[in-house]
C-alpha cells in the first residue's frame, strides 16, 4: 500500500485575505463568534487536500486578534 502525502496546514497571513465584505451569520475563524449583519469581515479561500477549497471569514478588527497583539 502506498503512503499518502500528509496534508499541510494552511497558514493565514494578512496578504492572503482577498477582500473586505459582509457575511452575516458566518463564523469568524479567529474568535468563533457569529458575524453580525453590519460587521465587516475579510474573506479568504483555503485549498484543502481532500476536496473543494474552503471559504474562511475573519472580523476586520477581530477582538481575539487584538487582545493577542496588545
Amino acid at each position: 500500500m502506498a503512503r499518502t502525502k500528509k496534508a499541510e496546514v494552511p497558514e493565514y497571513d494578512r496578504g492572503a485575505w482577498e477582500y473586505l465584505t459582509f457575511a452575516p451569520g458566518h463564523e469568524c475563524s479567529a474568535c468563533k463568534r457569529k458575524v453580525g449583519p453590519l460587521e465587516p469581515v475579510r474573506r479568504a479561500v483555503v485549498d484543502r487536500a481532500s476536496g473543494a477549497p474552503a471559504v474562511s471569514y475573519r472580523h476586520n478588527k477581530c477582538p481575539s486578534v487584538q487582545a493577542v497583539a496588545a
